[in-house]
């Protein structure tokens, strides 16, 4: 082979060249170019040096662990999106496979009981339609049935945001659904029947628990009133004061909010003889007064009205503040209450015609 090589071609070459990569034609030309030229020969020699075989072993060295800090990144990245699928995977499960312990927040209670069969038909509706039931258990012990399930957002799963149970009631004296009353001695029982008998209290003073009562009763929910306490001697009386003045000639007036209130007012409140309200109808200042005696005279009149429409056979008690010794009592007397809003122009001519 012809030396015309130059020295840019034979340094290009000398890597392959020093390592033994080239043919043997090659081999000849690039020593024939050696021989004549000091500096090729310079840098050949540093190449095939002992320091220059190590710095190219350290390189190797380098690029291995650059290449294995790579994989590794890779790795540790595909380690963290298996471990958040992880995660993910049983916060579903969870929420939606699991759920949680059902609560009565949200629900509807339209349960019933048949005395024929003495058996109580649970029937809830959820609130809010994203949720879902699962999972009931009832339980039974000493007479008191438990009623549990569990509840998570709508999905695939579970989809039925309602319940439907039939309990018999031999021996059965109280029913809880997701740890709440729901019915008690022949009463199926309502959330604020429960809040109105947690909130009765022996003392007309006892402002904390008369706060209690109004605002668990649902005709007062949305009024605007001030109250005032009459305790320095009997009768003691509870003044509802009404903000809002009525004008001449409205049909509904305060009268029809206060009247259905007044017996569960005097039943919560053990020392209260008498219920007043005010309020402006056009020019004119009204107030109204229901005592005990009244409401007393009037529950044998109202309870034959309710067991003539609802075909029961309940029997007035002596006293208002009886209904107060129990939750179902206390439900009763809502019941009745429900029934006088219907029937106050019969119940009380006096005021209404």
């Amino acid at each position: 082979m012809k030396n015309d090589l130059t020295c840019a071609v034979v340094r290009d070459l000398l890597p392959s060249y020093v390592e033994g990569l080239t043919s043997e034609e090659t081999n000849e030309a690039v020593d024939a170019h050696l021989a004549q030229c000091p500096d090729c020969t310079a840098q050949k020699d540093a190449m095939t040096a002992p320091e220059a075989a190590e710095q190219a072993e350290t390189a190797k060295e380098v690029d291995y662990l650059k290449t294995v800090k790579r994989r590794r990144w890779k790795w540790v990245i595909g380690a963290i999106f298996c471990t958040l699928a992880l995660v993910a995977a049983g916060l579903a499960a969870n929420t939606f496979a699991v759920g949680r312990e059902a609560t009565m927040e949200n629900v509807y209670n339209f349960s019933r009981v048949d005395e024929d069969t003495q058996t109580f038909y649970l029937n809830i509706d959820t609130l809010s339609s994203g949720i879902a039931y699962w999972s009931w258990k009832t339980e039974e012990a000493d007479g008191v049935v438990t009623v549990t399930a569990r509840q998570g957002p709508v999905s695939f799963l579970h989809k039925e945001g309602w319940g439907r149970l039939q309990i018999p009631l031999d021996g059965v004296h109280e029913i809880y659904l997701f740890g709440q009353l729901v019915y008690q001695d022949g009463m199926v029982i309502q959330q604020n029947a429960v809040a109105l008998y947690n909130a009765r209290t022996p003392y007309l003073g006892n402002a904390p628990a008369l706060s209690g009562i109004t605002a668990n009763l649902w005709l007062l929910q949305h009024q605007k009133y001030t109250i005032s306490l009459q305790t320095s001697e009997r009768p003691y009386g509870w003044t509802i004061a009404f903000s809002t003045d009525l004008e001449e000639g409205l049909r509904w007036n305060y009268d029809q909010y206060m009247l259905p209130c007044a017996p569960l007012m005097l039943a919560l409140v053990d020392n209260l003889d008498q219920v007043s309200w005010t309020y402006m109808y056009g020019d004119e200042f009204r107030t109204q007064t229901v005592t005990l005696e009244e409401v007393n005279t009037l529950l044998p009149k109202l309870t034959d009205l309710y067991n003539s429409k609802y075909d029961t056979n309940w029997t007035a008690r002596d006293s208002v503040k009886d209904y107060a010794d129990s939750i179902a009592g206390i439900q009763q007397l809502a019941d009745l209450c429900d029934l006088m809003n219907s029937k106050l122009y019969i119940l009380f001519p006096d005021i209404f015609w």
